[in-house]
């Protein structure tokens, strides 16, 4: 269709729509406009290289995306579960497919980081970016050197999934090659069949209250104390909406993933995690953490 004839068709819809009163289409143009007019004028500033102007040339294939970008984008949807789980990812590098991520936290190092790079962020990466080769997580910068000279600690090298699935990926054994990383001490904390979706339960961890929970079928643990106001009152009884566990004392809400503030308070300490896994049917909570 020539411009002139689009342009004259667009026009005729709009009167049409705001004659129907059709709010939702108006609303969609609305966010158009909102979208295109700031890029259009960075543009015809000469500024086609800020974020805003290359990410409307992007969405036409004018432009080419940031590689960096769009894993870190994709990355993103994979963090509430690591953080849930007392851990954290950093994106380090990426070059001709292959992404480099560091792991840090209560997780670095532990026995089910490996299923969590495999099942999480791998699945993920391969899900969102056509170009995605393989995944390679390096050691946390901070770690001490060795008495033999200063020898950093090995690389963690993840080997890709193959593409019959993540299933067989999964079970091999050398996902990772970890030597002297410390491993948080794991227990038992019950059959992981026996917690129901949504549903969460107080649990004693070698003398600590542990507040643990089922989210999309996922688990996760958190202290069993509200940070509130330094109130420390149990989070057991707390309600759980979606993603959002609700504090029972003072209506304090939580991401029930990662354990941040979620209302109009997000500075304020959030819930604190233990790192929590399954391994053959049975929920394991980290002993020497919580």
């Amino acid at each position: 269709m020539e411009f002139d004839q689009a342009v004259a068709q667009l026009a005729t819809l709009v009167e049409t729509l705001e004659r129907d009163g059709d709010e939702r289409a108006l609303m969609l143009l609305a966010l158009m406009d909102d979208i295109h007019r700031p890029a259009l004028e960075l543009i015809v500033e000469g500024q086609v290289e800020h974020p805003v102007a290359l990410a409307l040339l992007s969405m036409y294939g004018l432009a080419a995306v940031d590689e960096r970008i769009e894993a870190e984008e994709a990355l993103d949807e994979i963090r509430p579960y690591i953080e849930g789980h007392g851990g954290a990812l950093e994106l380090v590098d990426v070059q001709d497919g292959v992404i480099s991520v560091r792991m840090s936290g209560a997780c670095n190092g532990c026995a089910a980081s490996a299923m969590t790079l495999q099942r999480g962020i791998e699945t993920k990466l391969r899900e969102r970016l056509d170009w995605f080769k393989e995944v390679v997580a390096v050691e946390p910068a901070a770690e001490p050197e060795h008495a033999n000279g200063g020898a950093s600690l090995p690389l963690l090298h993840i080997e890709p999934l193959s593409k019959g699935g993540a299933g067989k990926a999964a079970a091999t054994p050398e996902l990772l090659q970890i030597e002297k990383l410390r491993r948080p001490v794991f227990v038992d904390v019950g059959a992981f069949d026996d917690l129901g979706e949504g549903k969460m339960k107080a649990v004693d961890v070698e003398g600590r209250s542990v507040l643990i929970l089922k989210l999309d079928g996922e688990p996760y643990a958190f202290m069993n104390k509200c940070p509130s106001a330094g109130a420390r009152l149990p989070m057991e009884g707390a309600r759980l909406t979606n993603s959002v566990l609700v504090c029972p004392w003072h209506n304090c809400a939580y991401d029930a993933r990662s354990g941040k503030r979620v209302d109009d308070e997000p500075d304020a300490p959030p819930l604190v995690v233990v790192p929590i896994t399954v391994i053959d049917g049975a929920l394991q909570v980290a002993a020497n953490v919580a």
